[in-house]
């Protein structure tokens, strides 16, 4: 029983090493290019792990699509590492030449972007449930320095009552929110949409994320990203500033009105 398993052992050591080479060897074979379109050297790979494809595969649907072997390939330029999702199909089990590097696009630049590269996002209502944008960080960065005004202005010239008043009732967001690049889960959107009176259309309230992060593949690991929009309170100043903000809303529309609406009248 000892030889029979020890040479069931070996005839699967042998076989995962000649798996390895065979997917080394169509991994070397595909062309890897950064963000100047210069060609990359292909440098090591590894299967993705099950918590980040899933992660994917919410904005990605071909790294879910069963029949297929998902792997994080990392590629080299000039000591410049970046990182790579590569699919490769099975038959019978075993991984072929047909693979594919799987690439999308940033929403707001429209330029090719790998997955690796792209931002992720969790809400405070599921702080560790990752979700992923196709948005690259510097396309993010754009964003950080007109948010916060956007919100005040949505307050200071509301689309509706319902609206205005759904608004004051969430206070102060200070987060990244965006309803196309960070859209609210079904199960959380009744609390993060209105609808108007007067037309009937439904309107999309911000919902802050709790948390940014991407890949960073000279490290293998993810990297934090600064939530706070610019020029929104810090934590410590928001409260007093959320006060001094109302009253001038108060000032605008009436402080009775305001009151009322706060209240949920």
């Amino acid at each position: 029983a000892t030889a029979a398993a020890t040479a069931a052992a070996t005839e699967t050591r042998v076989a995962d090493i000649m798996e390895d080479e065979s997917v080394s060897k169509v991994l070397a074979g595909l062309a890897y290019k950064n963000a100047d379109d210069e060609e990359m050297s292909f440098a090591s790979y590894r299967p993705l792990d099950e918590a980040r494809k899933q992660v994917m595969a919410s904005a990605f649907a071909e790294v879910g699509e069963a029949g297929y072997k998902v792997y994080s390939v990392s590629a080299d330029k000039d000591g410049d590492t970046k990182d790579f999702i590569v699919r490769v199909k099975l038959v019978e089990g075993q991984p072929t030449a047909d693979a594919k590097v799987i690439m999308g696009s940033c929403q707001i630049m429209f330029e090719d972007l790998s997955p690796c590269d792209c931002i992720e996002y969790a809400f405070p209502e599921a702080p560790e449930e990752f979700r992923i944008a196709q948005l690259s960080q510097d396309a993010l960065e754009t964003y950080r320095g007109m948010k916060f005004e956007n919100w005040k202005s949505m307050l200071m010239t509301p689309t509706c009552e319902a609206q205005f008043r759904r608004m004051l009732q969430i206070g102060m967001i200070s987060q990244f929110y965006d309803p196309q690049l960070f859209p609210t889960p079904e199960n959380l959107r009744s609390k993060y949409q209105v609808q108007d009176e007067k037309t009937g259309k439904t309107i999309e309230l911000p919902h802050p994320v709790a948390a940014l992060r991407i890949w960073d593949a000279s490290k293998q690991s993810y990297r934090p990203i600064d939530t706070q929009l610019t020029g929104a309170p810090s934590a410590a100043e928001a409260d007093t500033w959320w006060g001094d903000f109302v009253k001038e809303l108060a000032a605008k529309h009436g402080a009775e009105y305001i009151q009322g609406l706060v209240g949920g009248k």
